[in-house]
């Protein structure tokens, strides 16, 4: 075992060594009000962090994460469907340096391996306990990706079937854009509102609007933020 890395102890991750010398900065983002104030009253009850964000909105805690670039996210959003992959994508897209961990996860996930590929660090199981999460916490912060051994059966099954479970959504690039609306594409990437984009392309903000509305389509995709989760993707299909 490296010094200053995570060990295992009855299958949970426990710190050893030194923690990090500066303190450690965070946004919270969960949607469920219970475990919300929970984990920041545990977190903030330890020494070496600075809680910067605590949000149930998520579109607009990935703005504030964009302005305060955090060492970390912790992300939970499972009350109202799981969105996880969404943000997690679109955080990894437009702020690589704060890593992001999911919380609250349950050992039968059903899509692990979207939630790596989209740029996740670190997974803390619903049952895990506070030193366990404080392991993880310093361990991805050192750039350390942490898998639970939990979780690992539901990776390689992913894996193994080379599409993740339970999603009928159609992969982006199958329907092709248009020039323009690759413009388009590439601006809301960027993070740019409607209003940014018309005054970039020099065009009307209705037809812009009207762009947005066809790559949703286009791409079977439901919001803005999630054209920024899979842009990787995005960028790479043809136009016509």
């Amino acid at each position: 075992m490296l010094p200053h890395e995570p060990s295992k102890l009855n299958g949970s991750p426990h710190w050893v060594g030194p923690r990090l010398s500066k303190h450690i900065s965070l946004v919270l983002i969960d949607d469920d009000p219970l475990t919300r104030d929970g984990v920041v009253a545990l977190i903030r009850a330890q020494a070496g962090f600075q809680v910067l964000v605590v949000s149930a909105d998520a579109e607009a805690a990935v703005q504030l994460v964009r302005e305060s670039k955090p060492d970390l996210v912790l992300l939970n959003l499972q009350r109202k469907g799981d969105r996880s992959l969404t943000v997690a994508g679109a955080l990894h897209g437009e702020v690589p340096h704060s890593r992001v961990i999911i919380l609250g996860l349950a050992p039968l996930h059903e899509d692990v391996a979207g939630l790596v590929r989209a740029g996740v660090s670190g997974f803390v199981m619903v049952d895990a306990s506070l030193d366990t999460l404080l392991a993880t916490i310093h361990s991805v912060a050192r750039g350390i990706q942490v898998l639970p051994f939990e979780l690992t059966g539901s990776l390689f099954g992913q894996l193994k079937s080379g599409a993740p479970r339970g999603r009928g959504r159609q992969p982006l690039g199958v329907k092709r854009l248009t020039s323009r609306e690759r413009a388009v594409t590439e601006l809301i990437i960027q993070g740019l509102s409607n209003k940014a984009i018309a005054g970039r392309l020099s065009i009307a903000l209705h037809t812009v609007k009207g762009h947005v509305h066809r790559v949703l389509s286009k791409l079977a995709l439901n919001s803005r933020m999630e054209v920024a989760a899979f842009s990787r993707k995005v960028t790479e299909a043809p136009a016509v």
